[in-house]
């Protein structure tokens, strides 16, 4: 028999789940049915929704002792049941009591109308200002659970409940000033309970658009506004009045307004107004609708939100408008010119506000602004509005000036966090597209990226982690397609991508050192992977454009951000940390098919690795892969001639190419030409960048021997000449290393810097490989002609030729048919034999008519003399 546990036993106890059935407190499928708790809410709304409840039961009690009276038989409604002794005795202590059976039923009347009209002493005092206010609120209260009959009690414990809230406020000012001090410095919405609640109630019935005010003052207007219609015609009048109430007289409702209508213009192509959170749901239009039907008037209202809007909100939020308190009432003529004079006194005596759009803003110091919650869904629906306006347009001029305009209204996004990651997804689509690739839209790519940097700069910390992923990430997949065919559109694209991502991840070192180490490791693993299954998909998924691409990019952003050995930079050791993984995996790479075929993709693993010890001042020796090329046996062989037809007179463009063709590699003149070209230019460079190591001599001496060897074994005197030249710079750089490191004091165990035999005002081990970059650039610049508009040229011969096809291969073969035949005649007429000339024997018989004493030695006309 199993044994029971506690709990078991305890559920037993508690009836089972048959009892839990019958309470409710389980379904029939076994689940357990949770009650309705209401979330945790401020505690204002807190504090009402107790009154409420409160209310209700002492409601439900006062119902159950009147059902409870009413069928107890010895109640006041049940004395006909009673005997007559009985009913005289309660008649005559009723009497005794109140007076009279009429008193006693006067008094309960009225007892009973004072208890229903105790909710109502606070609220008679707005009465005057609100009395329509009922009449003109047509939404459903989104905390109002209640039926239509309860309306009028909600609202009795809503003043009750505020009432009871300001005496509160009042005791706690009075028994601890000190947290009430605190309270108003930090959570002053607390002490604000009537002006929030109002608030937050009109932005969420009414929206962003909403024309209806949260003060007593203005409830006459929004009754006549809800008898208008909803949709608002803006001409040139309205928008020039809009403009001066926004922004000259600072009015934050003209600014409201303004905003509205920003946000209905940017809809304008829509059918219907959804919501662009992204969750796809449908919104109802409840608020004004503004119509702009003139194109000037659409330009203008766009150019001018988009270009002022933001120091409105820097002036109410952070600059002079912030502390005036909230100034929603400033909404008639009369005020809004009481305050423009009031504001052009302060510009004068103070002077305007300065805004710094790379300097992030603290979301809790926005929160803590009195006029934040009258702005906060204007600054969210104008920035959703923008986004929406972004992903419409397809001019590149327009999307320049969206994207230039939104770097005023960055900071402001730290405060709704799901707008920020829906404008970073936006900006790096723009960034990373590929389907244009024209001068104007460059600008768009490059403007994008300017505002990606700046999100990653003003948005609280854990943004930049989102920037950097969403950036390798667009970068990786576009670097699948970047190949020899895409050289000329794709590769520029990607190299301006991979100068992006270095900047972005020099940003925030401790934040990039997570990431690098991530996507590096990803790389280390497909290189285990195809270590250990050997399989030619394991191999492509390595030896492809998408996985040098992204060690390239890998290695350029350690480049830029490992520092120097000992510089006490503790963020950049960080990432100098990477730099050993990082090098393994591209040693794994160059060695993972050493094949003749795969030659350029080992040279530009080289390349990577020269690029970070340069970078590092650190050795990370490559000879062992640039000396295996010179035991292949395909450069001991004389090269083949190339196909004709498939000959190119530019030669083998390495940069772009990650190896040979199929059939024959390396055995035509010009990859062997390219390969060791590239070869003995990698050899010189490693040399140059040690060259003032302490153990250069020791290193040279297997670079040496391994050339001479060479120089002896080769044909061709070009290469003869570059192993020449290379064994010259070893033995140079060996011969000044050695007189140098005479002189020093140090052992040479004591050596902890590479570079300790380089004099004073010499470059550094990066700035020797940068010369040598940008001198190699130069030359290929200049010797390889423009691939795009060659193959435009191509093209165009191709298509003007392809009428003359035809008729040229027609007569090709007409000419070759016709020198056929040609030479089949001359054949034949070499084999035709005349046999009656054979038959003449007479012939031979006769004799030669040459006279005697001719000179045969003589002209013809010595000749011709003498016959005559």
């Amino acid at each position: 028999m199993v044994k029971t546990t506690k709990r078991s036993r305890k559920f037993e106890a508690k009836g089972g789940a048959k009892k839990m059935l019958e309470k409710g407190t389980i379904t029939k499928k076994g689940k357990l049915r949770m009650g309705n708790r209401r979330k945790k809410l401020d505690p204002s709304l807190d504090a009402l929704a107790r009154s409420t409840e409160q209310k209700k039961a002492e409601k439900e009690k006062e119902q159950y002792e009147a059902k409870r009276s009413k069928d107890d038989f010895t109640s006041k409604e049940n004395l006909g049941e009673l005997d007559l002794q009985s009913f005289l005795q309660s008649v005559v202590a009723d009497g005794e009591e109140n007076g009279s059976v009429d008193d006693f039923r006067l008094q309960e009347s009225s007892d009973s109308e004072n208890d229903l009209n105790d909710g109502d002493v606070e609220g008679k005092k707005n009465d005057d200002n609100d009395d329509d206010d009922d009449d003109d609120d047509d939404d459903e209260d989104p905390w109002d659970d209640s039926d239509g009959d309860d309306d009028d009690d909600d609202d009795e414990d809503i003043e009750a409940a505020e009432k009871r809230m300001k005496d509160e406020m009042a005791k706690l000012a009075e028994t601890d000033p000190e947290f009430h001090d605190y309270l108003q410095k930090n959570e002053a919405s607390l002490l604000e309970f009537q002006n929030e609640t109002s608030d937050v109630d009109q932005d969420e019935l009414d929206g962003v658009n909403s024309d209806t005010d949260t003060k007593t003052h203005d409830q006459d207007n929004n009754v006549e506004e809800s008898t208008e219609s909803n949709v608002v015609l803006v001409d040139a009048k309205l928008l020039k009045k809009l403009e001066h109430g926004a922004f000259e007289s600072h009015g934050i409702r003209p600014l409201r307004k303004l905003v509205a209508a920003y946000v209905s213009a940017c809809h304008m192509a829509d059918t219907q107004h959804h919501d662009e959170d992204g969750t796809g749901r449908y919104r109802v239009q409840k608020s004004k609708r503004y119509l702009i039907e003139s194109s000037t008037v659409f330009d203008k209202l766009l150019v001018t939100c988009l270009s002022k809007a933001h120091e409105e909100f820097h002036y109410h939020l952070l600059g002079m408008g912030s502390k005036g308190g909230n100034d929603d009432d400033d909404d008639d003529d009369d005020d809004d010119d009481k305050e423009e004079n009031m504001n052009k006194h302060v510009d004068e005596s103070q002077g305007k506000d300065t805004i710094d759009p790379d300097k992030p803003i603290n979301p809790q110091k926005l929160a803590r602004a009195p006029r934040w919650l009258s702005l906060s869904m204007s600054i969210k629906s104008f920035m959703k509005a923008t986004l929406h306006l972004l992903s419409e347009a397809k001019e590149a001029k327009l999307l320049n000036f969206i994207i230039k305009a939104l770097a005023n209204y960055l900071p402001f996004v730290s405060a709704f966090p799901r707008l920020g990651n829906a404008l970073l997804k936006s900006l790096t689509a723009m960034w990373a597209s590929s389907s244009d690739s024209s001068k104007p839209y460059q600008a768009v790519r490059v403007n994008a990226f300017l505002r990606i940097r700046q999100l990653a700069i003003t948005q609280p910390f854990p943004f930049i982690e989102q920037c950097l992923k969403a950036t390798y990430l667009a970068y990786a997949k576009t670097a699948k397609f970047a190949n020899a065919s895409t050289v000329s559109s794709l590769l520029p694209q990607l190299t301006f991508m991979g100068n992006c991502v270095v900047e972005l991840y020099s940003l925030d070192y401790a934040s990039s050192y997570q990431h690098a180490f991530v996507y590096i490791r990803q790389l280390a693993l497909h290189l285990r992977s195809a270590l250990q299954k050997k399989t030619p998909e394991a191999f492509r998924v390595v030896y492809c454009w998408q996985y040098m691409h992204c060690l390239k990019l890998w290695t350029a952003v350690l480049a830029a951000t490992c520092g120097k050995v000992g510089d006490g930079d503790e963020e950049s050791a960080l990432m100098r940390s990477l730099i050993y993984p990082l090098v393994e995996v591209i040693f794994g790479t160059a060695s993972l098919i050493p094949s003749t075929r795969h030659l350029p993709l080992r040279l530009h693993c080289v390349r990577f690795l020269q690029q970070l010890a340069a970078a590092s001042e650190t050795f990370i020796p490559t000879t062992s892969i640039l000396l295996e090329v010179f035991d292949l046996k395909e450069v001991s062989m004389t090269p083949k001639r190339a196909k004709k037809g498939t000959g190119d007179i530019r030669g083998v463009r390495l940069p772009i190419i990650l190896k040979l063709p199929k059939d024959d590699p390396l055995r035509t003149a010009e990859q062997l030409d390219a390969c060791l070209g590239e070869t003995f230019l990698l050899m010189n460079r490693e040399v140059d960048l040690y060259k003032f190591s302490a153990g250069i001599p020791e290193f040279t001496v297997r670079i040496t021997q391994r050339l001479r060897k060479f120089a002896k074994e080769t044909k061709n005197g070009k290469f003869r000449a570059y192993a020449k030249g290379c064994i010259e710079l070893c033995e140079k750089n060996s011969s000044s290393a050695i007189l140098a490191r005479s002189k020093l004091e140090e052992a040479p165990k004591d050596i902890k810097r590479l570079e300790i035999l380089r004099p004073a005002n010499t470059p550094t081990m990066g700035e020797r490989y940068d010369m040598a970059i940008a001198k190699e650039r130069r030359l290929e610049a200049s010797s390889q002609p423009d691939v795009g508009k060659q193959n435009k040229k191509n093209g165009k011969r191709a298509r003007d030729g392809n009428d003359d096809v035809d008729e040229q291969e027609k007569n090709k073969e007409d000419s070759l048919s016709s020198r056929n035949q040609e030479r089949k005649v001359k054949a034949r007429k070499k084999l035709v034999v005349d046999r009656k000339a054979l038959e003449n024997t007479a012939v031979l018989e006769e004799e030669d008519e040459v006279r005697e004493g001719i000179d045969w030695s003589a002209s013809d006309d010595s000749s011709d003399d003498g016959s005559e």
